[in-house]
């Protein structure tokens, strides 16, 4: 008989074995999403418990039939499944976007600032080396270990990775919930980090030397002007003596 499966996370993995499904003999090898009656997702219809099967001419869409597990939980006989991972939405989808817009516009708002505090905090003469360095660590600690620490965090929230010749192929399902957890987290310590160095470089500024700037008074300016006395008086061999 055809059976399949119900799925439930538990701390370190998936447990896909069930009263319902337990003499059905499924193997995990094979992982063919079905969605349930009852709006749950399983690993195949072997670990759904399900008996039989048909293709709906409707859409061409396999539907499972008998499935003890997908009865199970709604308390109907001759219980379905249809082929394929079940449809999820998010009820929150405009206030997400509506955040996200909002630290995307606020994050480049900051970056002219900061970028004027930059050419402001050094001399004129050390402008361009001041940028090239800050332009370094940005891409240095942005570019490197970002990428790596977010994938790091993607890779944890994975439910079930696919076997490839026993080795570790791409992820199948993510837990969204310790995703979502995990990025907010992150996103915080990050920002957090930021303006904890945006405090230290105000409190810790010292502005450079003001250059002095020389004046000359007006006696001063008169004075040198006028001619020195012993300087000889030219005249003109028309003008008479």
């Amino acid at each position: 008989p055809l059976c399949f499966l119900c799925s439930v996370l538990l701390g370190s993995g998936l447990n896909l074995s069930s009263v319902c499904n337990a003499g059905c003999r499924c193997s995990q090898d094979l992982y063919s999403p079905v969605c349930g009656a009852d709006n749950v997702m399983y690993y195949s219809a072997c670990y759904a418990g399900c008996s039989g099967r048909y293709v709906d001419h409707g859409n061409g869409r396999k539907v499972y039939e008998n499935c003890s597990c997908v009865a199970s939980n709604i308390s109907v006989t001759g219980a379905q499944a249809v082929a394929g991972k079940c449809s999820s939405s998010c009820k929150k989808m405009s206030l997400l976007l509506v955040f996200t817009f909002s630290i995307i516009l606020f994050t480049f708002l900051c970056s002219i600032p900061a970028l004027t505090a930059t050419l402001r905090c050094v001399p004129d003469s050390q402008r361009s080396f001041a940028l090239g360095i800050q332009w370094i660590l940005v891409r240095t600690l942005g570019g490197i270990p970002g990428p790596i620490a977010f994938g790091s965090m993607i890779d944890i929230s994975c439910l079930l990775w696919q076997n490839q010749s026993g080795e570790k192929g791409s992820c199948y399902m993510y837990q969204n919930s310790a995703m979502s957890s995990y990025m907010l987290i992150a996103g915080l310590v990050y920002k957090v980090i930021g303006l904890l160095f945006f405090l230290l470089a105000i409190f810790l500024y010292k502005p450079p030397p003001v250059s002095p700037v020389i004046t000359v008074d007006k006696a001063s300016n008169e004075h040198s002007e006028r001619p020195c006395q012993g300087e000889a008086a030219v005249t003109s061999p028309d003008m008479p003596s």
